[in-house]
């Protein structure tokens, strides 16, 4: 792609992204040996977090992990754009986009459980270039709620899109 091109991509983003919903949300299903294993890859031993399913289990909070990047990256994915008439998707190159921070927020929110059915949604916060290399950042603010309705996660996301990726 052509630095101008580069530019202008960056530029129309910068203006039209920052307080816009990321179009869909996507859905996932948690498992408990999911949350058992996770745990275990931290060594965490806690029965709270380690322990029978029937004992009730929950996730520790490193398992948002799991599921925020995976639902961002399928969003981001999937986004599309109308930019000069034309529709095109958000990431052009799938091989540039990059985690470059989260943040957690737990305040009002519940323990993620073996069965939940997680609905992750996403909002555009601040969208900026770096200059120098032209990378594209973005905050992605995400809420997280399981199947009755109930708050489990507000991270903020960092994304990072290389040049020729958006």
């Amino acid at each position: 792609m052509e630095p101008e091109e580069i530019k202008k991509n960056a530029e129309f983003l910068t203006k039209n992204l920052s307080g816009k919903d990321v179009p869909g949300k996507v859905n996932i299903s948690i498992r408990y040996k999911k949350l058992v294993d996770f745990a275990k890859v931290y060594g965490i031993a806690d029965p709270k977090y380690v322990g029978s399913e029937e004992d009730g289990i929950i996730a520790c909070h490193a398992f948002a992990n799991h599921f925020t990047i995976k639902a961002l990256y399928k969003l981001l994915l999937g986004m599309k754009l109308t930019k000069d008439g034309k529709e095109r998707t958000f990431i052009l190159n799938p091989n540039k986009l990059l985690h470059a921070g989260q943040l957690y927020n737990w305040d009002g929110c519940v323990d993620v459980k073996p069965g939940d059915k997680l609905s992750v949604k996403a909002k555009w916060g601040k969208v900026w270039v770096i200059e120098d290399n032209m990378i594209l950042f973005a905050d992605l603010h995400v809420e997280v709620k399981n199947q009755d309705g109930e708050m489990v996660c507000k991270p903020v996301v960092t994304a990072a899109v290389r040049p020729g990726g958006y």
